[in-house]
């Protein structure tokens, strides 16, 4: 089913915005050749989604340097740069270049996210505004979660600059909160999925996960 404008969707497609965060510019250990190197954040990230994805966003708010487009280019990514406007806004700009019904919000800096989560992520968000990860204290993920074009779009518009993506989520009715523990934990025994490098201590733990591979 198609409809007009930034509204046109394609029901069968899936897509993945990827926000780029400045705490991913660090290296991980090669995983993408038996060559001796690293390999930035993002291209971790972009391994995870590509296969539960038929589109792939990129979210800059700077123009990225020419050696990381050259990585992240193998895996057919759209790469948009605005550098204007909250981070939420930059999700905006993606939901409305994608041809998707349902997009996966993720972050940069979460490499370990692994496609089955993803992909019942989106299985989850069938037939409902968003599928949104959901501790059992009651913290939710809304940067690693499933959103229907359509309403992310309107409740967009309808309340002006989005500053932090919860108040995305305080403005959805139909919901699926799916439980990190319960659900996605027998996925992701370990809940590296949820493992975000906001630090340097961040990335050498992050470091050391891919080098003995605990995070597979």
């Amino acid at each position: 089913m198609y409809t007009r404008g930034y509204f046109d969707v394609n029901e069968h497609a899936r897509s993945a915005i990827i926000l780029v965060d400045h705490k991913s510019d660090g290296l991980l250990p090669r995983k993408f050749s038996s060559q001796e190197g690293e390999s930035n954040i993002l291209e971790y990230v972009l391994d995870s989604v590509w296969t539960v994805a038929d589109e792939i966003y990129v979210m800059f708010d700077k123009e990225p340097d020419l050696r990381l487009v050259e990585d992240i280019a193998p895996f057919g990514v759209k790469i948009m740069v605005q550098s204007t406007g909250s981070p939420i806004s930059r999700l905006d700009a993606g939901f409305k270049a994608s041809k998707a019904e349902y997009s996966i919000v993720v972050t940069s800096n979460r490499p370990f996210v692994k496609p089955n989560v993803a992909f019942l992520l989106f299985e989850a968000a069938r037939g409902h505004d968003a599928a949104v990860p959901r501790w059992k204290d009651g913290r939710v993920e809304p940067l690693l979660a499933v959103y229907r074009k359509q309403t992310f779009l309107k409740v967009s518009a309808q309340i002006g600059e989005i500053n932090k993506p919860e108040e995305v989520v305080d403005h959805l009715y139909a919901i699926r909160f799916v439980q990190v523990e319960d659900e996605l934990g027998p996925l992701d025994p370990d809940l590296n999925s949820f493992f975000s490098i906001n630090s340097d201590e961040d990335l050498q733990k992050a470091r050391a996960l891919a080098a003995v591979g605990k995070h597979l």
